[in-house]
């Protein structure tokens, strides 16, 4: 995920250790950040990262496997109130019985998109716990959101004349 000019990835430091591993586009320095404690279990857990309430977000899920224990059989989302503070991690929601593949963005600040075990595209409204199907089918991983956000930043006239140039250059060699 891209997010404060970095990449941001789950990396495992061993069997059961995770950390978040960033690479600043703009410094080209990696560095890492630790989850919240409690998110470091062994029995395979599954992480995502997205955006809420534009701040990091941890969405820690259960292994999906064909009958999961009731007491496993939840989902987790942390945020991160201060970036790169790792006291700052809150435990925002906790959800029961979801059934989850796995969970692809949050989308307006409430609504989670996720894919069913059953390949569906789904919604959870994280305001009301409503659940919605959509008519959307994939196989197990294969369906992927991607939260467009408009913006009104234009590119700096300097930039948007070298964007030209190079365009220009592209046009005359074909």
């Amino acid at each position: 995920m891209f997010y404060k000019k970095s990449c941001h990835w789950i990396a495992s430091l061993d069997m059961d250790a995770y950390v978040i591993l960033c690479f600043d586009m703009s410094t080209e320095i990696f560095r890492s950040m630790k989850i919240p404690e409690t998110c470091h279990l062994i029995d395979g857990p599954f992480f995502r990262l997205v955006l809420l309430h534009d701040s990091l977000t941890l969405i820690y899920y259960p292994y999906p496997e064909p009958v999961i224990p009731m007491e496993k059989d939840l989902m987790n989302i942390w945020i991160m109130h201060d970036y790169n503070v790792y006291e700052s991690w809150i435990k925002k929601y906790t959800i029961r019985g979801l059934l989850i593949e796995s969970p692809l963005a949050v989308w307006k600040g409430y609504l989670m998109i996720y894919q069913s075990r059953s390949g569906c595209l789904m919604s959870y409204n994280l305001k009301s716990n409503e659940i919605k199907e959509f008519s959307f089918h994939g196989f197990p991983k294969s369906l992927r959101v991607i939260v467009y956000k408009d913006s009104l930043t234009s590119i700096p006239r300097e930039k948007a004349t070298q964007i030209h140039k190079y365009l220009e250059e592209v046009q005359s060699s074909t």
